[in-house]
């Protein structure tokens, strides 16, 4: 909660501290704040390990550099190897033994390389079925590739928004979750909010957790919804760019899924700066 003798923006200097974006000015009045009230110390702890947990929810793994170069190195391998060449038979000297037996060997040979062929037939279509499927799996690894670049390229966006959010706030829990603490971080530019949060449980599969920033007129505006299934940072999307900017309170409700979102069910975490109503 906010103290008559601490400045207004303690909460914002904390927050700085930990993103490690003080200018020199703020980082001095911080450290006099510190000074005068040493119980502040835990506080910033807390935010500094709050923070710490943000990047784990937004990293992916990038893929090697060169497994492109080795999928296609392996592609022109299979293509540049000579075909197995087919052993042709030494057709033996037709001796004169009579018309009859003139045209019992000539039916054999015709029988003999109508077979040759049929096996030359039979390894052509193996290897243009091998070259269709080697293909098919370049595709899908050049793909794979693409998607992990375009994956990588907005871990790189979020994360290089993270150190300029556009607002930050403490959460206390409320009711019966009133040992939950939590962090909230919301880019505008990323249309996203990130809440780091402690012992936030899991809900049943008919509820779900809905985030609210104060409007002009100091009533709860809903940004968005989001479920707890796993420990650690929880992202979503805001729906409306107002909800990422500076809001003198935000607020957390456990709500049915279905209820509609003009107002809000059970107050479980709420940031201290004002005391508001819901609509």
């Amino acid at each position: 909660m906010t103290r008559p003798d601490l400045p207004d923006k303690w909460h914002d200097l904390c927050a700085g501290f930990a993103l490690g974006n003080l200018s020199p000015a703020e980082q001095a009045e911080l450290e006099q704040l510190l000074a005068a009230q040493p119980e502040l110390q835990s506080e910033l702890r807390a935010y500094e390990a709050a923070f710490n947990q943000l990047p784990q929810t937004l990293a992916q793994p990038a893929p090697a550099a060169d497994l492109e170069a080795k999928i296609l190195q392996q592609v022109q391998t299979t293509l540049a190897a000579p075909p197995v060449a087919t052993k042709r038979r030494t057709s033996p000297t037709v001796r004169r033994y009579g018309w009859g037996a003139g045209l019992a060997i000539a039916a054999g040979l015709l029988v003999f390389l109508g077979w040759d062929n049929y096996r030359l037939r039979q390894s052509l279509t193996a290897q243009q079925q091998q070259l269709i499927t080697t293909q098919e799996k370049l595709n899908e690894a050049k793909a794979t590739v693409q998607q992990l670049e375009r994956e990588q390229q907005a871990v790189e966006t979020v994360l290089a928004s993270l150190q300029n959010p556009d607002a930050v706030y403490t959460l206390e829990g409320t009711g019966a979750l009133d040992n939950t603490l939590g962090s909230v971080v919301t880019i505008a530019a990323e249309n996203q909010a990130i809440l780091v949060a402690h012992e936030l449980p899991s809900l049943p599969a008919a509820e779900v957790y809905r985030f609210w920033v104060a409007s002009e007129e100091d009533e709860l505006m809903y940004c968005g919804q989001f479920t707890a299934d796993e420990a650690g940072p929880i992202a979503w999307s805001l729906p409306d760019a107002d909800c990422g900017q500076r809001s003198a309170q935000v607020a957390i409700t456990i709500d049915p899924i279905t209820a509609s979102t003009e107002s809000g069910g059970e107050l479980v975490m709420l940031s201290p700066e004002l005391a508001i109503t819901n609509r």
